[in-house]
């Protein structure tokens, strides 16, 4: 278990730091680019996507809770330390508003712009912190921490079926099966929005075995929260191995680093650190702070498990 909590956090930033260099570049100039310039960087640089995963674990682990406000504090340092590379307008908005009002409840941007993906991107670590309590705390968790940025229920909803497909893959052996539960359990929480319907027909793509290419232009692979779960499911079920997830998600174009992030993380916590080569995890740069955070970040988990 510790393998695949390691797994999803690698899974996210390695993702995130491959995809990179290609931000906002179309399909047509990415047939171009050979698998081998896109592995081959030298140093594996995050951005926004990971830090601010990195601020949520970094909370959970000074804390030992899951705690809004001094995760909203986090970023807020970060921010201020000029940590967010690639940061959306949405996170800009709400973090400037929270060094204005400290208040994390009332700081999140509430309109249609912000149905982003920002929530999602981050997600993972409270996947993890909540791997053996219910989906209803696991909801809280995820709303709680959305709402600092993102007041916008397309972007909740996101990071919470994204949330629930890092959970059931710690611990289900069948990819089919994994979507199938969230998908249920999205419905029996009333979230019955674009955001299920895409990755409804994300798993018909799926299903009807069309070209990772072709699946993509259909679902979408902008930084709207809508395109990017679906496409990231979509991912998650069509490949087995992580390389060919993610160069796959890469070529897509478009919002590659958070694309490749988010499906890097349910990837890795479905096979673990196994499927992860070592030759990317050491030239992350933020390697060492990874492992460190994510063994306390198990072990907090683990203590929750038997309260």
């Amino acid at each position: 278990m510790l393998g695949k909590f390691l797994g999803t956090i690698y899974g996210l930033a390695i993702g995130d730091a491959l995809g990179r260099p290609y931000e906002s570049s179309n399909y047509e100039y990415m047939k171009a680019i050979p698998n081998e310039e896109i592995l081959n960087l030298k140093r594996l640089k995050i951005t926004d996507d990971t830090t601010m995963a990195l601020c949520i674990m970094r909370s959970i682990v000074k804390k030992g809770i899951l705690d809004p406000e001094d995760i909203a504090n986090e970023y807020l340092k970060e921010y201020l330390a000029g940590g967010f590379y690639g940061i959306g307008l949405t996170v800009n908005r709400a973090l400037l508003k929270f060094q204005e009002t400290k208040d994390w409840r009332t700081c999140g941007v509430r309109s249609y712009w912000a149905a982003g993906n920002g929530v999602a991107m981050r997600i993972a670590p409270i996947a993890l912190y909540d791997a053996f309590t219910d989906y209803e705390e696991l909801y809280e968790h995820v709303r709680n921490d959305g709402w600092i940025t993102h007041k916008n229920e397309l972007a909740i909803s996101g990071a919470f079926a994204i949330a629930l497909g890092i959970n059931r893959a710690l611990f289900k052996k069948d990819k089919e099966s994994i979507l199938e539960e969230v998908l249920e359990t999205l419905k029996s929480f009333g979230i019955v929005n674009p955001v299920l319907d895409n990755i409804q027909k994300a798993q018909k793509l799926y299903e009807e075995k069309v070209s990772p290419m072709t699946a993509y232009l259909n679902l979408g692979v902008s930084g709207y929260v809508v395109h990017t779960v679906s496409s990231a499911f979509y991912t998650f079920l069509k490949f087995d191995t992580y390389i060919d997830g993610i160069l796959s998600i890469i070529r897509a174009g478009d919002d590659t680093d958070t694309n490749a992030a988010v499906a890097g993380a349910l990837l890795g916590a479905f096979y673990g650190m196994e499927i992860i080569p070592d030759y990317l995890i050491e030239r992350l740069e933020v390697k060492n702070e990874i492992d460190s955070l994510t063994k306390k970040l198990y072990l907090i988990a683990e203590r929750r498990k038997k309260k």
